[in-house]
Protein backbone atom coordinates (compact mmCIF):
# COMPACT_ATOMS: atom_id res chain seq x y z
CA UNK A 1 0.00 0.00 0.00
CA UNK A 2 1.18 3.63 -0.71
CA UNK A 3 0.51 6.33 1.33
CA UNK A 4 -0.06 5.95 5.24
CA UNK A 5 -1.80 3.35 7.24
CA UNK A 6 -2.41 2.46 10.83
CA UNK A 7 -3.14 -1.01 11.72
CA UNK A 8 -4.90 -1.77 15.08
CA UNK A 9 -4.74 -5.67 17.16
CA UNK A 10 -6.55 -5.88 19.83
CA UNK A 11 -6.36 -9.01 22.10
CA UNK A 12 -10.06 -9.59 23.92
CA UNK A 13 -10.50 -12.13 26.49
CA UNK A 14 -12.88 -14.30 25.97
CA UNK A 15 -13.01 -14.58 22.40
CA UNK A 16 -13.77 -18.08 22.35
CA UNK A 17 -17.07 -17.73 23.23
CA UNK A 18 -17.50 -15.35 20.23
CA UNK A 19 -16.06 -17.73 18.04
CA UNK A 20 -18.18 -20.76 19.47
CA UNK A 21 -21.68 -18.39 19.17
CA UNK A 22 -20.25 -17.51 15.43
CA UNK A 23 -19.65 -20.82 14.44
CA UNK A 24 -23.00 -22.07 16.04
CA UNK A 25 -25.09 -19.35 14.36
CA UNK A 26 -23.03 -20.16 11.26
CA UNK A 27 -23.98 -23.57 11.13
CA UNK A 28 -27.67 -23.02 12.16
CA UNK A 29 -28.51 -20.78 8.76
CA UNK A 30 -26.74 -22.97 6.60
CA UNK A 31 -28.96 -25.61 7.62
CA UNK A 32 -32.44 -24.74 8.28
CA UNK A 33 -34.13 -27.81 8.61
CA UNK A 34 -34.82 -27.35 12.15
CA UNK A 35 -36.83 -24.42 11.17
CA UNK A 36 -37.72 -25.81 8.12
CA UNK A 37 -39.69 -28.36 10.04
CA UNK A 38 -41.22 -26.39 12.48
CA UNK A 39 -42.60 -24.13 9.62
CA UNK A 40 -44.14 -27.48 7.98
CA UNK A 41 -45.87 -28.43 11.33
CA UNK A 42 -47.29 -24.86 11.45
CA UNK A 43 -48.97 -25.13 7.93
CA UNK A 44 -49.62 -28.41 8.43
CA UNK A 45 -51.82 -27.73 11.40
CA UNK A 46 -53.41 -24.46 9.52
CA UNK A 47 -54.65 -26.45 6.76
CA UNK A 48 -55.93 -29.18 9.00
CA UNK A 49 -57.84 -26.13 10.55
CA UNK A 50 -59.26 -24.85 7.20
CA UNK A 51 -60.91 -28.31 6.53
CA UNK A 52 -62.56 -27.94 9.66
CA UNK A 53 -63.73 -24.58 9.20
CA UNK A 54 -64.59 -24.90 5.36
CA UNK A 55 -62.22 -22.00 4.06
CA UNK A 56 -59.19 -21.09 2.30
CA UNK A 57 -56.48 -19.94 4.10
CA UNK A 58 -57.70 -16.32 2.85
CA UNK A 59 -60.76 -16.95 4.59
CA UNK A 60 -62.81 -17.50 1.88
CA UNK A 61 -65.85 -19.76 2.24
CA UNK A 62 -65.72 -23.17 -0.04
CA UNK A 63 -68.57 -23.51 -2.02
CA UNK A 64 -70.76 -26.50 -0.23
CA UNK A 65 -70.28 -30.29 -2.11
CA UNK A 66 -73.90 -31.95 -3.24
CA UNK A 67 -72.36 -34.33 -0.96
CA UNK A 68 -71.86 -32.53 2.31
CA UNK A 69 -75.39 -30.45 1.41
CA UNK A 70 -77.31 -33.79 0.82
CA UNK A 71 -75.87 -35.52 4.36
CA UNK A 72 -75.17 -32.78 6.80
CA UNK A 73 -71.63 -33.51 6.69
CA UNK A 74 -68.78 -31.22 5.54
CA UNK A 75 -67.13 -30.61 2.30
CA UNK A 76 -63.95 -32.10 1.67
CA UNK A 77 -63.95 -34.48 4.74
CA UNK A 78 -66.19 -37.63 3.93
CA UNK A 79 -63.72 -40.30 4.59
CA UNK A 80 -61.28 -37.43 5.89
CA UNK A 81 -58.59 -39.37 3.89
CA UNK A 82 -57.55 -35.94 2.07
CA UNK A 83 -57.50 -34.56 5.90
CA UNK A 84 -55.11 -36.58 7.43
CA UNK A 85 -52.56 -36.95 4.15
CA UNK A 86 -51.40 -33.47 4.68
CA UNK A 87 -48.25 -33.55 5.73
CA UNK A 88 -44.96 -32.00 5.17
CA UNK A 89 -41.23 -32.97 4.04
CA UNK A 90 -38.24 -30.32 5.57
CA UNK A 91 -34.90 -30.07 4.16
CA UNK A 92 -32.10 -27.75 4.80
CA UNK A 93 -33.71 -24.31 2.92
CA UNK A 94 -37.18 -25.00 2.11
CA UNK A 95 -39.95 -27.37 3.18
CA UNK A 96 -42.97 -28.60 1.09
CA UNK A 97 -46.79 -29.01 2.55
CA UNK A 98 -49.55 -31.37 0.86
CA UNK A 99 -50.60 -34.54 0.15
CA UNK A 100 -49.87 -37.35 -2.02
CA UNK A 101 -53.57 -38.51 -2.77
CA UNK A 102 -54.05 -38.61 -6.33
CA UNK A 103 -57.49 -36.42 -6.20
CA UNK A 104 -55.89 -33.48 -4.03
CA UNK A 105 -54.75 -31.48 -6.71
CA UNK A 106 -58.40 -31.42 -8.38
CA UNK A 107 -59.84 -30.16 -5.15
CA UNK A 108 -57.14 -27.47 -4.41
CA UNK A 109 -57.60 -26.35 -8.33
CA UNK A 110 -60.96 -27.38 -9.41
CA UNK A 111 -61.82 -28.66 -12.83
CA UNK A 112 -62.99 -31.57 -14.49
CA UNK A 113 -63.50 -34.99 -12.92
CA UNK A 114 -65.37 -38.39 -12.90
CA UNK A 115 -65.75 -40.45 -16.23
CA UNK A 116 -65.15 -38.63 -18.92
CA UNK A 117 -64.25 -35.75 -17.24
CA UNK A 118 -68.13 -35.33 -16.68
CA UNK A 119 -68.23 -33.18 -13.19
CA UNK A 120 -66.69 -29.88 -12.89
CA UNK A 121 -65.35 -29.30 -9.60
CA UNK A 122 -65.07 -26.23 -7.94
CA UNK A 123 -61.58 -24.94 -6.50
CA UNK A 124 -61.34 -25.34 -2.93
CA UNK A 125 -57.99 -24.26 -2.04
CA UNK A 126 -57.10 -25.95 1.59
CA UNK A 127 -53.38 -25.20 0.68
CA UNK A 128 -51.60 -21.67 0.84
CA UNK A 129 -50.67 -19.09 4.00
CA UNK A 130 -53.00 -17.00 5.68
CA UNK A 131 -51.79 -13.74 7.15
CA UNK A 132 -51.50 -15.69 10.59
CA UNK A 133 -49.52 -18.23 9.17
CA UNK A 134 -47.49 -15.68 7.88
CA UNK A 135 -46.74 -14.07 11.74
CA UNK A 136 -46.49 -17.91 13.22
CA UNK A 137 -43.59 -18.17 10.56
CA UNK A 138 -41.98 -15.23 11.21
CA UNK A 139 -41.83 -15.87 15.07
CA UNK A 140 -40.71 -18.91 14.76
CA UNK A 141 -37.51 -17.58 12.45
CA UNK A 142 -37.39 -14.98 15.09
CA UNK A 143 -37.15 -17.42 17.97
CA UNK A 144 -34.47 -19.68 15.99
CA UNK A 145 -32.35 -17.02 15.16
CA UNK A 146 -32.29 -15.92 18.61
CA UNK A 147 -31.25 -19.54 20.01
CA UNK A 148 -29.03 -19.40 17.84
CA UNK A 149 -27.25 -16.26 19.00
CA UNK A 150 -27.52 -17.81 22.67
Amino acid sequence: MTGAAVEINANVKGTEVVERRLTKMLRGVEDLEPLMDEIGGILVASTQHNFERGRAPDGTAWLPSERATNEGGQTLIDSGILLTSITHNADRDSVEVGSNMVYAGIHQFGGAAGRNGATKLPARPYLGISTGDAFEIEAAAEDYLAELAR
